[in-house]
C-alpha cells in the first residue's frame, strides 16, 4: 500500500473520488501524501472542482485568506454564515481561497446531507425555519447544489438525492394541502406565498394545475344558447351580455393571478389562449354552423369581441405591458378563418343580390311600360269610340303607316288606321318621355352606397395582419363586380334603348297625327330627354369616382402610382370609356333630330314673302322673322342642356357641333330662298340675329368666322340690280368671306336673288371677262 501512495497520479485519482471528509481523512495518511501529492495546486484543484459543481465561479484575485497548514476540522462550530442565505453571499472564490470557502458551505449544508443519507427526516429544519416554507424549499435548492460536490462519491450522492426528492415530495403535498384550506377560506394572499414556494421548487406544474382546477368556465359564466332572431338577426343585447359573461370571468381570473403568481412566472396568457382555444373558439362554431348568411354579422361580432374580450380586460402584471396586444394577436389568429369566410363571402353576396336589384328594377319597368300601353289603349279607344278592343298592341309604326296612306274602303277604316298610328308614335313618345327611367339614379346610389359600405366593413380588418391582402383583394372584386353590374347590367342596356328610341323617334311624323290622348303629349324634344339620362349617368359615374379614390386610393387598396395595369384601374377605365361613347351616340342622334326640328321649322315657319316681298314694304317693322326668332329659341333649349350635367370638355364639343350644323342648315335654307333687295334687309336680320345668338350667347369662338362670313352673304342681295357689277366685283371678292366660302358657293348663293335673270350677264361678265354675245361662232 505504502508503495502505491508513492506515485502521485495514482494518489490524486483516489483523491478525486472522496468526499470532502474522506479527502481531508487521506491527505494525512502520511506526510508525502500531503506534503508532496496533494498540496499546493493538487489540492486547490480539488477544493475549486467542488465550488465549480456547485455553480460559484473562480475569479482571478490576489486575496490570501488566513488558512493553517494543519488539519482543520470541519466540525468546527461557527455560525457566520446560514444555509438559507450563503448563495446568497458567496458567489465566486478564489483558487487561493476555495477550500476556506468550500469549509463555510459544508458547515451550513452537511449537518442536512448527514441526515438525508441517514434517512432522518424528524426535525429537518431548525426551529426558527419550522413556519417558513419559503425559507425552507430556499434550502432545499440549496441542498441540491451543495450536494452536487459530492457527485464523486456517487454513493453517497444519489442516496442523498433520492432521499432528498422524497422529502421535497411530502413537502409539496404539505403545500397543495394548505393552499387547498386557504383557498376554501378566500385567503388569496396566503395561497399566493404557497404557490411562490412551489415555484421555487420547481413545480411549476402543480402551481398551474392547482389554479386551473379552480377554473370552471361552465359553471362561472352564463353563455346563451344562440344570439340570433328566428330571422336571423343579430340579437346584441343578448351578443354583448354574452361578452360580458366571459370578460367579468376573465378580469376575475387576471386578478387572480397576478394575486397568486404576481410577475414570478407566466399564467394568464397561457391560461386565455387555452380559453379562447376551448371556449371562445366553440362559442364562434355554433354562432356560425347553422348558415353563411351569419357572417354578415361579423365585423360586428369581431370588434365587439375585441372591445370586450381585449380593451375591457384589466391590466395584467403577471403578462406584462404588452398584455392586451397580445391578447388581441391571440383573437386574431383564432378568429382568422371566420374572418377570412366572411370577406370571401361579400363580393359573392355582393354580386348576387345586385343583380336580383337589377333584375326587379327592370321587371318594374316593364309592369309600368305594360300599364301605360293599357292606358293608351283606353285613351284611344275612349276618343274613337270604339266598343272593340284593338286586335294586336304591338304592330309596326311603319307598317301602319304605310295603311295609311293607302285609299281607304271607308272612313271607318281611315280613323282606325289613324288610331293605330297615333298609338305606336304615342308608344315612341312615351318611351322617349320615359328615358330617363332607363336608368335608375336612386337604385345605382343605393348600390354604390352598399358596395362602400361593405368596402368600409371589410377594410375594418386590415389590422389584422395575417389577412390584409386578402381584405386588399375582397375590396377591389367589390369595386369590380360594381363597375360590372352597373355598366353591363344597367347602364349599357339602359343607353342601348336609349339610343334606340331617339333613332326610331321622327317629329314630322309626329306632327302629323290629328289625334292626341288626352294626358299624353304627341311632341318631345329628344334632346331634353337624353340630357337627363346623361346627367344621371354622369352622377353615377362621379360616384363611382368618388368611392374609387376614398375607398380603394385613400386606404392604400390600390396605389394608383404603381397598379396602372392592375385590373380594377383597367374595369374603371373601361366604364368611363363606355359611358363617353353612349354619351357621344346619343348626342350625335339627338343633334340630328334638333337639325331635323330646325329644317321643320324652316320649312313650316318661313315664309315666301319673308325675304321676297309682293307688295311694297309699308309700316312692315324691320327685325328678325319668325322663324329666326323661332329656331333661335329652339337651339337655347337645347344647346344649354349639358350645363352641369357633364364635362366643360363634353359641352363645348356639343354646342360647337350643334353651331356647326345649324350654320349649314342655314346654308342651305338660304339656297332654298328667293330672296329680293326689299326683303334682303330681313334676311340680314336673321343672320345677324343667329350671329348674336352663336357669338354672345353661346360664346363658341371657333364658330364665330362661319356666321361672320354668313352675315356677308347678306350684303349680296341688298345691292340694288341697277349695280350689277358691284355684285359682279362682291363674288370675286373672296377674301370678303374670310376663305369660308368658295367662289362657286357665292355664286350660288347670288343665284338665289329674285332679279337673277336680269343681273345675270352682267354679273358674269364682271367674274369671267365677258358675255354671251361677246361670243363668235368660228
Amino acid at each position: 500500500m505504502d508503495d502505491l501512495l508513492k506515485v502521485k497520479s495514482i494518489v490524486l485519482e483516489i483523491a478525486s473520488n472522496l468526499n470532502a471528509k474522506d479527502y481531508l481523512n487521506f491527505r494525512s495518511v502520511n506526510r508525502l501524501v500531503y506534503y508532496h501529492h496533494l498540496n499546493g495546486p493538487a489540492d486547490k484543484a480539488v477544493w475549486k472542482k467542488k465550488l465549480v459543481a456547485m455553480g460559484l465561479k473562480e475569479e482571478q484575485g490576489t486575496e490570501i485568506t488566513k488558512e493553517s497548514n494543519n488539519i482543520i476540522s470541519l466540525d468546527d462550530d461557527c455560525e457566520r454564515y446560514d444555509s438559507a442565505t450563503i448563495f446568497d453571499y458567496i458567489r465566486t472564490f478564489t483558487k487561493k481561497d476555495a477550500r476556506s470557502t468550500y469549509i463555510k458551505f459544508y458547515r451550513c449544508f452537511q449537518p442536512y446531507c448527514r441526515k438525508l443519507y441517514h434517512s432522518n427526516f424528524t426535525n429537518f429544519f431548525p426551529e426558527k425555519y419550522d413556519e417558513d416554507p419559503l425559507v425552507q424549499v430556499r434550502i432545499f435548492n440549496y441542498i441540491s447544489r451543495y450536494n452536487k460536490s459530492n457527485t464523486n462519491d456517487m454513493d453517497q450522492y444519489d442516496r442523498i438525492d433520492q432521499n432528498m426528492n422524497i422529502l421535497k415530495e411530502i413537502f409539496v403535498n404539505s403545500v397543495l394541502q394548505e393552499m387547498e384550506t386557504n383557498y376554501a377560506a378566500n385567503n388569496y394572499e396566503t395561497v399566493g406565498k404557497f404557490i411562490q414556494v412551489l415555484l421555487q421548487c420547481h413545480e411549476e406544474t402543480n402551481a398551474v394545475e392547482f389554479f386551473r382546477s379552480k377554473s370552471d368556465p361552465s359553471t362561472e359564466m352564463k353563455a346563451p344558447e344562440t344570439v340570433f332572431e328566428e330571422d336571423g338577426a343579430l340579437n346584441h343585447e343578448t351578443f354583448e351580455n354574452a361578452l360580458n359573461s366571459i370578460r367579468d370571468y376573465l378580469n376575475g381570473k387576471i386578478e387572480m393571478v397576478d394575486i397568486l403568481f404576481g410577475d414570478r412566472y407566466p399564467v394568464i396568457l397561457q391560461f386565455i389562449e387555452t380559453f379562447i382555444q376551448e371556449n371562445v373558439l366553440d362559442f364562434f362554431n355554433q354562432l356560425f354552423e347553422v348558415n353563411d348568411s351569419r357572417l354578415r354579422y361579423m365585423p360586428t361580432i369581431y370588434f365587439l369581441v375585441i372591445q370586450k374580450l381585449c380593451t375591457e380586460l384589466k391590466n395584467s402584471k403577471n403578462a406584462g405591458p404588452t398584455f392586451h396586444q397580445i391578447v388581441r394577436d391571440f383573437l386574431n389568429m383564432y378568429l382568422e378563418p371566420r374572418i377570412v369566410e366572411y370577406l370571401e363571402l361579400q363580393p359573392r353576396e355582393f354580386t348576387k343580390q345586385t343583380s336580383l336589384k337589377f333584375q326587379h328594377y327592370e321587371e318594374e319597368v316593364a309592369s309600368r311600360e305594360k300599364e301605360t300601353n293599357e292606358q293608351i289603349y283606353n285613351s284611344l279607344k275612349d276618343q274613337s269610340k270604339k266598343k272593340n278592343n284593338m286586335s294586336d298592341d304591338k304592330n309596326d309604326f311603319l307598317s301602319a303607316f304605310t295603311k295609311m296612306l293607302r285609299i281607304p274602303n271607308s272612313e271607318t277604316q281611315k280613323k282606325q288606321e289613324q288610331l293605330q298610328l297615333a298609338y305606336n308614335l304615342n308608344l315612341i313618345t312615351n318611351n322617349l318621355q320615359n328615358i330617363k327611367s332607363l336608368v335608375s339614379l336612386d337604385l345605382s346610389c343605393e348600390i354604390i352606397q352598399d358596395a362602400q359600405s361593405r368596402t368600409e366593413e371589410m377594410y375594418k380588418f386590415h389590422l389584422v395582419e395575417n389577412v390584409l391582402e386578402i381584405v386588399k383583394s375582397k375590396c377591389q372584386e367589390i369595386f369590380k363586380s360594381l363597375i360590372d353590374q352597373l355598366g353591363n347590367h344597367h347602364i349599357k342596356p339602359g343607353f342601348e334603348k336609349a339610343t334606340d328610341l331617339l333613332q326610331k323617334y321622327n317629329s314630322n311624323d309626329v306632327e302629323r297625327v290629328e289625334l292626341k290622348l288626352e294626358g299624353f303629349e304627341t311632341k318631345v324634344e329628344p334632346l331634353v330627354q337624353f340630357t337627363e339620362l346623361i346627367n344621371i349617368g354622369d352622377i353615377i359615374l362621379q360616384m363611382t369616382s368618388i368611392f374609387y379614390k376614398n375607398e380603394l386610393i385613400h386606404n392604400n387598396i390600390i396605389n394608383k402610382n404603381r397598379d396602372f395595369l392592375n385590373d380594377v384601374v383597367q374595369a374603371k377605365k373601361n366604364f368611363e370609356t363606355m359611358l363617353d361613347d353612349f354619351v357621344a351616340e346619343g348626342l350625335n342622334i339627338g343633334i340630328n333630330k334638333l337639325m331635323d326640328e330646325v329644317e321643320f321649322v324652316f320649312n313650316t315657319t318661313q315664309m315666301p314673302e319673308d325675304f321676297n316681298p309682293m307688295e311694297e314694304l309699308g309700316q312692315r317693322e324691320i327685325k328678325p322673322t319668325q322663324c329666326a326668332i323661332k329656331v333661335v329659341e329652339l337651339l337655347s333649349n337645347h344647346c344649354f342642356l349639358l350645363t352641369g350635367a357633364t364635362d366643360k370638355g363634353t359641352i363645348d364639343v356639343y354646342q360647337q357641333e350643334i353651331a356647326e350644323r345649324f350654320f349649314n342648315e342655314v346654308v342651305k335654307h338660304v339656297k332654298k330662298s328667293l330672296i329680293s333687295t326689299d326683303g334682303a334687309i330681313f334676311l340680314i336680320c336673321d343672320l345677324n340675329y343667329y350671329y348674336d345668338f352663336i357669338a354672345y350667347k353661346l360664346r363658341q369662338k371657333r364658330v364665330v368666322p362661319l356666321f361672320i362670313a354668313l352675315k356677308n352673304v347678306g350684303q349680296l342681295y341688298i345691292i340694288s340690280g341697277k349695280d350689277s357689277k358691284e355684285l359682279g366685283k362682291m363674288i370675286c371678292d373672296v377674301n370678303r368671306f374670310k376663305g369660308i366660302f368658295s367662289q362657286e358657293e357665292i355664286y350660288e348663293f347670288v343665284e338665289r336673288r329674285s332679279d337673277w335673270v336680269r343681273v345675270r350677264r352682267d354679273v358674269e361678265k364682271v367674274m369671267y371677262g365677258l358675255g354671251l354675245k361677246d361670243c363668235v361662232i368660228m
